[in-house]
Formats: structure tokens, C-alpha cells, sequence
């Protein structure tokens, strides 16, 4: 069967040639085979179940919009598959018995709920894992500890509450956001060593513990914003940390609370409005430098993410 369209594959088949399949007893009825047989496309076709006579030797398998709810021990006997895409199905549950040969795993858009220790404890060849929008309330602690070589993870759209403790220090993409997380805990952060790519925007983090990004030296892009951020003493970290302009970063965090401070951008504020208790009583009138003027009296370039291009700039 001829094949003209092959959208929404496996990262190493995203690229689609105008390709003509194997013969029908070679691929699964309704699937595009590739390359022998070594990558296999069986998308939007309806399926409940793992498509049969899929070559042993295949070595990406995208089974992606269908109505799979259960694919638990069906893959182990592909012991060179190494890119799997499950997304956009049924799934309530990580599914269990996948081969450890796996590199790149695909499970956006499912119904999962929980990632427990130890269902991941022989990937331990993966380096990207794609969990994005399925229903994700909790990570067991350590539950993702033992993949030594993962460097990719998106979270992004679950109903996650806290950081995922034990992250792999391998990691040096983490994308958690729009998720609920209110919190960073400095111990889960600590191990992020490696980490140069961090989206934590669209949660609901009120401010940021002290040295929280101290322990990041390869950190080069994050995003912060759309955040519930209350603009008092405990966000004083956070405020010299982004004016130190470390990061190529849109720094146009705004606050929400106090009352008096709601809707106005953080680095717009002088740090005595921020925090009018660093002011001692015998010291009303006698400030030190600089801290009853804002980041822009002082002269201090800021990034901004213009609102039509989306571009950072001065």
C-alpha cells in the first residue's frame, strides 16, 4: 500500500519521504514499514490492540492515535527497539515489561495517573521521556532516579503539586510546566547539575527559596512566568538573582499579591517596596544605596518578551 503521509512520528522519522511500503505479509495490515521493516508506523487506525506480525527487528514503533488502554509486557521480545511512540492513546497507567533497549519514549496524551518506584528501573537507556499532558498527580520518590542517561523530560500539563524528587542529574531538559507545582525544593534541585533548560512556567509558585538555582552552572534558559507570585521578603532571591542577569530570560514577572502590589512587574519595584521590614525603626530616613530605587532607576538592563514576536529583547 502506497504511503503518502506520516505526521506526528517518532523523532527519527520526522522527516517523512514519499515511500512505497513493504508488501502486506511483511507489516502489519493498515502500518507503514520502513527501511526492511526496522520502523514501523501504525497511527490513527482505530486500534485496541498491538498491531501483529510486527518484525522482531524493528527498531522504531509508533502506534500513536489509537485506543490502546493496555500494552503491559506485549513489547519485551523486541529486544532492539529503541524509539516507541504511545501517544495520544488510552493508557491509564506506565506501562510495565517495555525492553530495556529503549532510548526514546513517547506518552503524551494519555490518561496516567501515577508514576510508581520501580516501573522504570530497567529503562535505564532512555534519554528522552515524553509524559506531556496526561493526568500525572504524583512521582514516587526515586521513581525516575535510576535513568542514568536521561536527558530530556517533559511534564508539562499534568496535575503534579511538587517537584519530582531524585530527578537524574543526567538531565538537561525538564519541562514542568503548567502543572500546580507551588514549591521548589532545594534537595530535588541540588541534583540537577547538568541541567541547561528549565520551563517551570504556568504553575502556581508564590517565590523561590534561597540559593534554589545556586547549584545550576550549566542553566541557560528558563521560564518563570505565569506564576502566582507574591511580591514580599521571601522573593528577594529570586529579584537580585534576576537582575544579576545570568540568563538570556524574560524577566517580566508580575506580581499578585500583596493587594498593593497586584498587577505590577517584580523588577519594576524598589526592594523597600518589596520589603519595607528591611528598614530598621532607627534607620527611617537613612537608606542605604540603591534600595528605595527600582532596577530601571539604577540603570539595570532587563529582558522583556515582546507580546507579537515572543522575542526576548532589552
Amino acid at each position: 500500500m502506497p504511503w503518502s503521509g506520516c505526521s506526528g512520528v517518532l523523532l527519527v522519522l520526522s522527516v517523512c519521504p514519499l515511500v512505497v511500503c513493504l508488501p502486506t505479509s511483511l507489516c502489519p495490515p493498515g502500518c507503514c514499514c520502513l527501511h526492511s521493516g526496522r520502523l514501523v508506523l501504525c497511527e490513527s487506525l482505530g486500534l485496541r490492540s498491538l498491531p501483529v506480525s510486527v518484525p522482531l527487528s524493528t527498531s522504531g514503533l509508533s502506534v500513536a492515535r489509537n485506543q490502546l488502554c493496555n500494552v503491559d509486557h506485549l513489547l519485551r521480545s523486541f529486544s532492539g527497539l529503541q524509539e516507541l511512540s504511545l501517544s495520544h492513546n488510552h493508557l491509564a497507567r506506565f506501562p510495565r515489561g517495555l525492553p530495556p533497549s529503549l532510548e526514546t519514549l513517547q506518552l503524551q496524551e494519555n490518561r496516567i495517573t501515577y508514576i510508581t518506584t520501580g516501573v522504570l528501573q530497567h529503562l535505564g537507556n532512555l534519554t528522552r521521556l515524553d509524559l506531556e499532558d496526561n493526568r500525572i498527580r504524583a512521582i514516587q520518590p526515586a521513581a525516575l532516579w535510576g535513568l542514568s542517561r536521561l536527558q530530556v523530560l517533559s511534564l508539562k500539563g499534568n496535575q503534579l503539586t511538587s517537584l519530582p524528587a531524585k530527578l537524574p542529574p543526567s538531565l538537561t531538559y525538564l519541562d514542568l510546566s503548567t502543572n500546580c507545582i507551588s514549591a521548589l525544593d532545594l534537595l530535588s534541585m541540588s541534583s540537577l547539575v547538568n541541567l541547561q533548560i528549565f520551563k517551570i512556567n504556568s504553575n502556581c509558585l508564590r517565590s523561590v527559596p534561597e540559593s534554589a538555582f545556586d547549584g545550576l552552572p550549566r542553566l541557560r534558559s528558563m521560564d518563570l512566568a505565569d506564576n502566582l507570585w507574591v511580591c514580599e521578603c521571601d522573593i528577594l532571591y529570586l529579584y537580585r538573582w534576576l537582575l544579576s542577569g545570568r540568563l538570556k530570560m524574560a524577566t517580566d514577572l508580575v506580581c499578585t499579591e500583596p493587594f498593593h502590589l497586584a498587577h505590577r512587574l517584580l523588577l519594576n519595584l524598589s526592594v523597600v517596596a518589596i520589603c519595607p521590614r528591611i528598614l530598621k525603626p532607627n534607620e527611617g530616613t537613612s537608606l542605604p544605596s540603591g534600595l528605595d530605587k527600582t532596577p530601571g532607576e539604577l540603570n539595570v538592563p532587563r529582558l522583556h518578551r515582546s507580546t507579537s514576536t515572543g522575542r526576548l529583547h532589552e
